[in-house]
C-alpha cells in the first residue's frame, strides 16, 4: 500500500471523521415565582422554547439547497472534495436529553414504553418514538395527544432537520454516566 493510499485510508475511517461544536444551549432560570403572570407550566414551556428556537437558529444551514447538494471544500491533501455538513451527535445526560427531545423527565426517550413498564425485562419492544408524527401532532395544537405521549408542546428544532433521527443523535456523557455513576457505584460497594 503507498503513502497516498494510507492517508486516503485513515481519511476515510470512521473515526477520523471532522467534529465541530455548534453551540452551548441557554438555561433558563428553574423557577420563576416573582413574576405573578408566570406560572411554573408557563415559564418551563417558554424557557424550552427558547433553548429550541437558538438550536433552530443554529441548524439553519441545514436546510438551505447548497447544504443539500453539498460543498466543495479543500481536504488536507489539497485536493477538492464535496462535503454534506449534517447533524451528527450531541452529548447529554438524561435531564438535558429530555430538553433536547421536550420529553417529560420520566419518559424513556427513544420508544413509547409506558412508564409503569420502565426498568423491567420485556421480550417485544415497543414501537420508536415518531418525531414526524409529534411535529404533525403539535401543528395541529393537539396538546392532548402530546400530554399522553409524554411530549411537551412547543415547536422542537430537531423535528424537521432533514435526515436526522433525533434519538439516535444523543451520545453518552462519559462524566455523569461512567466517572459520577459507575465509579460512585463501584467505590461504595467495595
Amino acid at each position: 500500500m503507498t503513502l497516498g493510499k494510507i492517508r486516503s485510508a485513515t481519511r476515510n475511517a470512521p473515526t477520523k471523521q471532522a467534529w465541530l461544536p455548534i453551540t452551548l444551549l441557554p438555561v433558563g432560570p428553574k423557577r420563576v415565582n416573582k413574576i405573578p403572570v408566570y406560572t411554573i407550566d408557563t415559564h418551563e414551556i417558554q424557557a424550552l422554547q427558547t433553548v429550541h428556537d437558538v438550536l433552530a437558529h443554529m441548524l439553519k444551514p441545514l436546510f438551505t439547497a447548497e447544504c443539500q447538494q453539498g460543498y466543495e471544500m479543500v481536504c488536507a491533501d489539497g485536493n477538492m472534495r464535496l462535503c454534506f455538513p449534517k447533524l451528527f451527535c450531541c452529548m447529554v445526560d438524561h435531564m438535558e436529553n429530555t430538553t433536547i427531545h421536550s420529553i417529560a423527565s420520566n419518559r424513556y426517550l427513544t420508544c413509547t414504553i409506558p412508564m409503569e413498564k420502565l426498568g423491567e425485562y420485556l421480550k417485544t419492544p415497543f414501537p420508536t418514538r415518531s418525531h414526524v408524527d409529534y411535529d404533525a401532532v403539535y401543528r395541529k395544537s393537539d396538546v392532548i395527544s402530546l400530554r399522553a405521549q409524554g411530549v411537551k408542546n412547543l415547536a422542537n428544532a430537531l423535528w424537521s432537520v432533514p435526515n436526522v433521527n433525533p434519538p439516535n443523535l444523543v451520545r453518552a456523557d462519559i462524566l455523569h454516566n461512567i466517572l459520577l455513576v459507575v465509579l460512585v457505584h463501584m467505590m461504595d460497594w467495595i
